[in-house]
């Protein structure tokens, strides 16, 4: 099978490879993929000593259809179009017992400690595949495991209410793209936040944005809305190069919420302005396998949108990641079609 393969850490050594088509275990299927997300949680498995096996297929975000059930497989079938829940789980720990898979004391993710998507094939585990319903496309489903989970756990954790103010930092991300769209549905007022205000302005305010504006002017905005109170929620995954920023801009009594670190993970806070106006800092990863059965209904629904900014075959995989990190006008995932 083709797939994308690296030995060596590096963006530089990625290359198409020919892979032994692998067999499903017990309790495991097969699935030929046919459309696989780009996310920075690859960018750093790939960039990073942390992955495994090697040689080592990337990949934590796809869909696609079940080919060959392995031993003792019930609940799914040869045919059936799955999205693939990427965090792997016991099933026994405490956190399981409680419906946390996302924080499972033996966890890990597909495609960064298991052979992932960026390839024509891929076994999971039966627990981890997702029956897709009718009405939701499979290049649809690929955008939810990453990107739409994050960002709808995160605001369940901010626990989002009708007519509060929700500034989105990184809103043309994965996780931005969606964040808009479910503060929206919560009946919040939605700030979009992007230094590329300018160019992604409709396509964000299609997504559900009541303002779109740059770093520079969101303090501006954000106290003409609150009437200089400040924002009651701000989603902010982009890390160190925005925290001085969106934590200034949190009302009293607000929220301020990450789950990610793109642009570095170390942060001065000042603890006075912590306490003094009882701000919740609140930290998000992943999400649950039943919150993405709820984005699935919800997207069948048609109630929020998938946002695809383009797709690529494999082996225009360094250019995918160009794309996502450097293309001024994406709003949206950027897919692999193995």
């Amino acid at each position: 099978m083709r797939a994308v393969v690296f030995e060596t850490p590096g963006i530089e050594n990625l290359k198409i490879m020919d892979m032994p088509k692998p067999k499903p275990g017990p309790g495991e299927v097969l699935v030929r993929v046919k459309y696989a997300g780009v996310n920075p949680v690859d960018y750093f498995t790939i960039n990073n000593k942390n992955a495994r096996p090697i040689p080592h297929i990337p990949g934590a975000e796809f869909s696609g259809v079940i080919e060959e059930v392995g031993p003792g497989v019930g609940g799914v079938n040869v045919g059936d179009e799955v999205v693939i829940y990427n965090r792997l789980f016991d099933g026994t720990c405490r956190y399981c017992l409680m419906g946390h898979e996302e924080l499972c004391v033996n966890s890990g993710l597909i495609g960064v400690v298991t052979q992932g998507g960026f390839a024509e094939y891929a076994v999971v585990p039966t627990t981890n595949a997702l029956k897709v319903p009718k009405g939701v496309s499979l290049d649809e489903a690929a955008t939810l495991p990453v990107g739409a989970l994050t960002a709808w756990h995160m605001l369940n954790r901010a626990e989002v209410h009708p007519g509060e103010v929700v500034a989105v930092f990184g809103a043309t991300g994965n996780v931005g793209s969606y964040a808009i769209q479910f503060a929206k549905l919560r009946g919040a007022i939605v700030v979009a936040v992007s230094r590329r205000a300018d160019r992604v302005r409709q396509a964000l305010m299609e997504l559900g944005a009541d303002y779109v504006v740059t770093p520079d002017d969101v303090k501006q905005v954000i106290n003409e809305l609150s009437e200089g109170l400040g924002a009651d929620v701000v989603v902010d995954a982009v890390g160190q190069s925005t925290w001085n920023l969106s934590f200034s801009i949190v009302a009293k009594y607000g929220r301020w919420i990450t789950a990610g670190a793109l642009t570095g993970g170390d942060v001065t806070l000042n603890l006075p302005s912590l306490y003094s106006r009882e701000v919740l800092v609140i930290g998000s990863t992943g999400g649950t396998r039943a919150e993405l059965r709820v984005l699935l209904n919800l997207l069948s629904k048609r109630r929020i949108r998938a946002p695809i900014y383009t797709k690529l075959d494999l082996e225009r995989v360094k250019d995918a990641f160009d794309i996502m990190f450097k293309d001024e006008n994406r709003v949206g995932k950027v897919l692999l079609t193995p």
